[in-house]
């Protein structure tokens, strides 16, 4: 006689049903509000549509009909309008002016506070145009992530290649040897640059300035009164 032991197809289904479930936690169907969130985006169904353009005809004729049956409202409206979109206009263009100012554009800095209130890119720009300004060619801005120590390049009037180094700090920060460190080992071989400066709107620590008299060729240092001095061409380049 057969035996009878064996479990029933349908209860062994359910067994491996289960235990798939179980294995595979990420099968599982999303909640169905998640699936749904997205249902207050959709677009105006197309039957209300043609409906919504034809309400906003008439309400632009009713208000057009009045505005020409009273034109003192409409002198008003437009007068109004014209006020609004000259003033937009007018802090736009003031951002954009002093967004100019801070990159670098427009007339010189002419005190130390106005070379400290540009962007850090902005002085670089700034340093580059004093270059161009003594007769340097080929200028380029480098400065960036990957800049290696270098902000701008440029060949100087008497034919070398000048590396500088653009540190915009603030009167109580001072440049550290560290930068110095970099610069003087970048310059050469990576930029190949025949000298390098390092020009900031602030100052040079003691150890710094002790570091580079030490070496074989120092570097140019020029501090906020050199860099002054050169811009306002009463002092010499760092090149000279």
């Amino acid at each position: 006689m057969a035996s009878t032991s064996r479990r029933p197809r349908t209860a062994r289904r359910t067994t491996r049903r289960a235990a798939s479930r179980r294995r595979h936690p990420a099968a599982r169907r999303r909640p169905a509000a998640r699936r749904t969130r997205r249902g207050w985006r959709r677009a105006l169904p197309r039957r209300h549509r043609g409906l919504t353009a034809g309400v906003g005809v008439v309400m632009l004729l009713i208000v057009g009909d009045y505005l020409a049956s009273h034109p003192a409202v409409l002198a008003a409206v437009l007068a109004l309008a014209g006020a609004a979109v000259t003033g937009v206009a007018y802090w736009w263009g003031r951002g954009r002016w002093r967004q100019r100012r801070r990159d670098g554009h427009g007339a010189m800095p002419a005190g130390i506070e106005t070379w400290r209130a540009l962007s850090p890119g902005g002085f670089e720009h700034a340093v580059a145009r004093l270059c161009r300004r003594d007769g340097c060619t080929r200028v380029e801005v480098l400065g960036g992530a990957n800049d290696r120590a270098g902000d701008v390049r440029a060949r100087t009037p008497d034919g070398r290649l000048l590396l500088v180094q653009c540190k915009r700090y603030g009167e109580k920060k001072k440049v550290a040897s560290e930068v110095l460190y970099q610069v003087n080992g970048t310059y050469r071989e990576t930029h190949g640059c025949d000298l390098a400066a390092v020009v900031t709107t602030s100052s040079f620590t003691a150890s710094a300035v002790d570091w580079n008299s030490d070496i074989d060729q120092p570097l140019k240092l020029f501090g906020s009164r050199q860099l002054l001095a050169w811009a306002q061409e009463t002092g010499p380049a760092p090149w000279q």
